[in-house]
């Protein structure tokens, strides 16, 4: 049972609804979790040091996610250096298609942790949307934008490797060719139609962008368990690096073919499939 296997009802939602959905389903998703690991509810006061250890936690979570879905997408490179970079040639296709596949899939697990993430950090939809409307000096409301915004981001700190191009590994020819259903693997593998080494080189900087944003939030959680004294944290400056790192994080995923819909079609069928395995014991 994985994400192939979750049916999408008609939601009939547009890109000002996708944050506000995708709060609600991680919102349901972590209740489940609340009794599992004995976690707290959201929001938290993040002062008190059992507060920071969960914090980190869920953030150490985002960057274990990344580290996977990258390493997914780094099978990709060696199995295609292998054939020169020839989709045609390569001995087993759907090899190919069920490691891009799991790439995708690695990218709903860390906006679910991101999610929660933001839960336990008191930041709402409405408060990154504020956020970017205030930078931009315009009303933002839609993941759209937001994800335009997170472009825009990465494009400031180095512009590098936005743009690079890469050899296409899926799309409706190639579909064809191999006698694949192509809207139906779309629907669960959204991202990373094309790959070569320049946009690999390029994944691995973004990457590591979006993880050090997130550890400048991270290292504003100074106190320690063994700590005798406690220091009072800046909460707007660790909430405004948490909303960056995700605002980054969404630019990533726009860079690497995801549109607003298509990551929500597959952040819901994860999400389902999280609470079916939560029902079921798995």
């Amino acid at each position: 049972m994985d994400v192939r296997n979750i049916q999408i009802p008609n939601l009939q939602l547009d890109s000002t609804q996708y944050l506000s959905k995708m709060y609600e389903l991680g919102s349901t998703q972590l209740k489940g979790y609340l009794k599992i690991e004995g976690l707290p509810a959201p929001p938290l006061d993040i002062n008190p040091p059992k507060s920071q250890v969960i914090l980190k936690d869920f953030i150490g979570r985002v960057i274990e996610e990344l580290t996977e879905g990258y390493e997914s997408t780094s099978e990709v490179v060696n199995m295609m250096k292998e054939v020169g970079w020839n989709v045609s040639i390569l001995p087993n296709y759907n090899d190919l298609l069920n490691h891009l596949q799991n790439a995708n899939e690695e990218q709903a697990d860390a906006i679910g942790f991101f999610i929660t993430l933001l839960l336990y950090s008191n930041i709402m939809p409405e408060d990154i949307y504020e956020y970017v409307s205030l930078n931009l000096e315009e009303e933002v409301d839609t993941l759209d934008k937001l994800m335009s915004y997170g472009v825009k981001i990465l494009y400031e700190i180095d512009s590098t490797y936005i743009g690079a191009t890469g050899y296409w590994l899926f799309n409706e020819n190639l579909a064809s060719y191999f006698d694949i259903d192509y809207q139906k693997v779309c629907s669960y593998t959204p991202g990373f139609h094309s790959i070569s080494e320049q946009t690999h080189d390029a994944e691995a900087t973004l990457l590591w962008q979006v993880t050090y944003q997130i550890n400048v939030a991270r290292n504003i959680l100074k106190n320690r368990p063994w700590k005798q004294t406690q220091v009072m944290s800046k909460e707007l400056d660790y909430q405004e690096a948490v909303v960056k790192s995700f605002l980054m994080y969404l630019g990533f995923l726009a860079i690497n073919g995801f549109t607003s819909s298509s990551l929500f079609e597959l952040f819901y069928r994860k999400q389902q499939l999280n609470l079916w395995r939560q029902n079921s014991g798995y």
